[in-house]
């Protein structure tokens, strides 16, 4: 998944179990913050989905959020990482791409090919697109509908926005 996707379906969940918004937007992004300059910058890892597209990276950063900013942060945290790998996780599925969730536990076959936005964009088909475009477009209507609910004071609620 890329992007919009990661940030649209976070925001589903997010807005859905009523958690942390910012904390969920945050962590949409983070595997991919740290991975992809890890990998196509600075060339240290085998792949440009560790060490952040993992369990242990899910986990230890929810739990740093949660020391830091408290159980509601934490758990917004929690959700918007765990869409950004279950949308990773689809797309491998859907595509060539690989997803280590259990490393450095689990000793995986490493996929190791060509790096850079480009590359990464060659691995999405058809489907993998067409998801992405649909979670989307899903994801920016449910946007639209409680903006739209919250100006024109038809069932407002008031959301925790921090």
């Amino acid at each position: 998944m890329i992007l919009p996707g990661h940030l649209a379906s976070a925001w589903m969940a997010a807005r859905g179990l009523r958690t942390d918004m910012r904390a969920a937007m945050g962590a949409a992004m983070f595997p991919d913050l740290i991975d992809k300059p890890l990998r196509w910058v600075f060339g240290v890892t085998p792949n440009d989905r560790l060490p952040a597209h993992t369990l242990l990276g899910w986990g230890l950063t929810t739990a740093l959020v949660g020391v830091l900013w408290g159980r509601r942060r934490a758990a917004g945290w929690a959700t918007g990482y765990g869409a950004h790998l279950l949308g990773d996780q689809v797309n491998a599925y859907l595509n060539p791409g690989r997803l280590y969730l259990a490393w450095p536990f689990v000793r995986y076959r490493m996929h190791t090919g060509p790096t850079g936005l480009g590359s990464s964009l060659k691995d999405f088909g058809g489907r993998s697109l067409t998801l992405e475009a649909l979670v989307t477009l899903v994801g920016l209507y449910a946007m639209w509908r409680h903006h739209r609910g919250l100006t024109s004071g038809a069932g407002a609620d008031k959301e925790d926005a921090g």
